[in-house]
C-alpha cells in the first residue's frame, strides 16, 4: 500500500511537471501570435492613415485648383458682360450718328444753322405764333446739343469699356497660364503619391498581392519621373538667339501635308470654332480645354491619345519645327512643364482651345512659349 501511494505521488508529480513543461512551451507561441496579429493591426492602421494623408494632400491641391477655376470662370463672365456693354454703346453711337448726320445735311443745305432757325421765327404770323416758334426752335437746338453731349459721353464710355476689356483679357490670360501650370504640377504630385501609396500598401499585403503592388509602384514611379523631367521643359525661344545684336531668332516651321487621320481630327476640331473654353472639358457636352480638344478630335479619327498636355507630349515623337507638318501637335510651356497644346495646321498656324475659346491662330505670339512639336505615331 505504501509503495502504491509513493507510485501515485510520483505519477502526479511527473504529470504536473509534464503539464508545466507543456504549458511553458505552448504559451509563448500563442502570445507571439497575438503580438504579431496586434502588430499587423496597428501597422495597417498606420498605413491607412498615411495613405489617407496622401489622398488629403491631393484633395487640397484639387480644391485650390477648383477655387482658381471659379475665379477664371468669373472673369470670363465679366468679359462677356463688358463685351455686351460695348456692343450696346456702339449701337447707340451708330444710331445717334445717323440722326446727327441727317441734321448736318439739312443745315448744310441752308446758308448756316442760324439762318435755318431764323427763317422759321421770321415766318411767324402773330405774336403768339412767334412765341411758339421761338420755343420750338429752342427745343430743337437743345435737342441737337443734347444729342451731341450724349454722343461725346458714349464715346468716352466706349473708350473706358475697351480699357476694362483689355485689362480683363490680360487678367484671364494670366489665370489661364497659371491654371495650366498648376495642372502640370498636379500630374506629377498624383503620380508621386500613387507610388508612395502602393509602396505603403505592399507592406501589409500577401506575397502575391505584394508582387502586383510592386509592379504598379514601379510603373507609377516611372510615370512620376517622366513628368518630373518635363517640369524643366522651358520655351525654346528663351534660349535661342542669333549673333546679330543678340536678337531672338524666328522659328522656321514646316508645312508638310498631314495624314488622313490628322485631316479627320482637324475637321472635327474645326466644328467647335467659337466654342467657349471650359477648364477640364474633354467632349462636346462639357466643352473643351486645350488637351481635351486634341484628345476628342483625334479619338473621332480613330487615334487614342492621353488626356493631358504633358501626357500627350510624352506619347508623341519629338520632331524639329522645320519637320512639322499638318496634324502634328505643338506644345508650349510658361516656364515650368508642358502646359498647353494645339494641332498644327501649317502656314505657322494652329487650332487650339485657349482662354478665348476654340480658335485658329498664328504661332507668332505663342512662339515665346514654344517647347516643340510632337508627331503622333
Amino acid at each position: 500500500m505504501g509503495k502504491r501511494n509513493k507510485w501515485r505521488k510520483s505519477m502526479v508529480l511527473t504529470l504536473a511537471l509534464a503539464g508545466g513543461l507543456l504549458f511553458n512551451t505552448v504559451q509563448p507561441t500563442e502570445v507571439h501570435a497575438e503580438e504579431t496579429s496586434q502588430h499587423m493591426i496597428e501597422k495597417k492602421a498606420q498605413i491607412d492613415a498615411e495613405v489617407k494623408k496622401l489622398e488629403a494632400e491631393l484633395t487640397n491641391l484639387q480644391n485650390d485648383i477648383d477655387e482658381k477655376v471659379k475665379v477664371f470662370n468669373q472673369v470670363q463672365a465679366d468679359i462677356k458682360e463688358v463685351d455686351a456693354s460695348i456692343v450696346e454703346t456702339e449701337k447707340r453711337i451708330e444710331q445717334r450718328s445717323a440722326i446727327l448726320s441727317e441734321r448736318m445735311a439739312a443745315y448744310q443745305a441752308q446758308d448756316n444753322t442760324v439762318g435755318v432757325y431764323l427763317s422759321v421765327v421770321l415766318e411767324a404770323k402773330s405774336f403768339a405764333d412767334l412765341m411758339d416758334r421761338v420755343v420750338a426752335v429752342k427745343t430743337l437746338m437743345d435737342a441737337d446739343q443734347e444729342l451731341v453731349n450724349q454722343q461725346e459721353a458714349d464715346k468716352a464710355k466706349l473708350e473706358e469699356q475697351k480699357v476694362t476689356l483689355d485689362e480683363k483679357q490680360k487678367e484671364l490670360q494670366k489665370q489661364f497660364q497659371a491654371l495650366q501650370q498648376k495642372e502640370s504640377e498636379m500630374e506629377v504630385k498624383k503620380a508621386e503619391n500613387e507610388a508612395k501609396s502602393l509602396a505603403l500598401k505592399a507592406q501589409i499585403a500577401s506575397k502575391q498581392e505584394e508582387e502586383r503592388l510592386e509592379a504598379e509602384r514601379k510603373a507609377a514611379e516611372e510615370e512620376a519621373a517622366r513628368l518630373r523631367a518635363l517640369q524643366s521643359a522651358a520655351p525654346v525661344m528663351q534660349t535661342t538667339n542669333i549673333s546679330n545684336g543678340g536678337k531672338t531668332q524666328s522659328i522656321v516651321v514646316g508645312s508638310g501635308t498631314g495624314t488622313a487621320s490628322s485631316g479627320d481630327a482637324i475637321s472635327t476640331a474645326k466644328q467647335f470654332l467659337g466654342r467657349g473654353y471650359v477648364w477640364g472639358g474633354s467632349n462636346p457636352s462639357t466643352g473643351f480645354d486645350c488637351s481635351g480638344l486634341v484628345q476628342w478630335s483625334y479619338k473621332q479619327a480613330g487615334v487614342s491619345l492621353p488626356r493631358t498636355a504633358s501626357q500627350q507630349y510624352l506619347a508623341t515623337q519629338r520632331i524639329s519645327a522645320s519637320e512639322a507638318r499638318v496634324g502634328d501637335l505643338v506644345f508650349f510651356s510658361y516656364g515650368s512643364g508642358v502646359a498647353h497644346v494645339g494641332i498644327y495646321l501649317g502656314n505657322n498656324t494652329m487650332i487650339d482651345a485657349q482662354n478665348k475659346g476654340v480658335v485658329i491662330e498664328s504661332l507668332d505670339w505663342w512662339n515665346q512659349y514654344l517647347v516643340g512639336f510632337g508627331r503622333i505615331q
